[in-house]
C-alpha cells in the first residue's frame, strides 16, 4: 500500500510546525517565529561564535548545493538563505523525515560587520562564514561561496 504524496506533504508540514514550536521554546534565539516561516520551509542548525575581531557562522546544510545558498551581510545583520531540493517525484515512501524547500536564517549581531571582509566556504554539507567586525560605517555585500575542496 503506497502513501499519497499529498498526505506525506501535509505530515511533513505538521512535523515542521511541531519542531518549530520546540525550537522556539527551547532555543529561542535566531529562529524565526512559526508564523513568520513560509509553508514548506525548514530550519538548518546554525552556530554563531564571536571572537575579539570577528563572528563565525557554521551552518549544517546537508543535501544543499553550493549554488543554492546565498549569504548577505548588512551592518549588524548576517543572513543565509537557500533551498534544499526535494526527492524525485513518484517514490512511495514508507517513512519521510527529511525536510525540503527554502530556508532563511537571519542574525542580528552585537557589532557592525565589515562587509568587505567576509569569507564563506562550503564543504561536506557545512557552510562556514567568517566576517570581521567593522570599526565604523556601514556596507552591504553579497558573499561568494568557495567550492568544495575535499572529497
Amino acid at each position: 500500500m503506497s502513501i499519497k504524496r499529498a498526505h506525506l506533504d501535509e505530515l511533513q508540514r505538521i512535523r515542521q510546525r511541531v519542531n518549530a514550536l520546540f525550537e522556539e521554546a527551547l532555543f529561542g534565539s535566531g529562529l524565526p517565529a512559526r508564523e513568520e516561516r513560509e509553508p514548506g520551509t525548514w530550519t538548518p542548525a546554525v552556530d554563531v561564535v564571536e571572537t575579539d575581531d570577528a563572528f563565525v557562522l557554521v551552518a549544517e546544510l546537508p543535501g544543499v548545493r553550493r549554488e543554492d545558498i546565498d549569504v548577505e551581510v548588512d551592518d549588524r545583520r548576517l543572513e543565509i538563505s537557500g533551498r534544499r531540493l526535494p526527492v524525485e517525484e513518484g517514490q512511495s515512501f514508507v517513512r519521510m523525515e527529511r525536510s525540503y524547500g527554502p530556508f532563511r536564517r537571519s542574525f542580528e549581531l552585537a557589532s557592525s560587520l565589515d562587509a568587505a571582509s567576509v569569507d564563506a566556504a562550503f564543504e561536506r554539507g557545512v557552510l562556514t562564514v567568517r566576517v570581521a567586525k567593522r570599526k565604523a560605517g556601514r556596507a552591504k555585500r553579497r558573499v561568494p561561496i568557495d567550492a568544495e575542496t575535499g572529497s
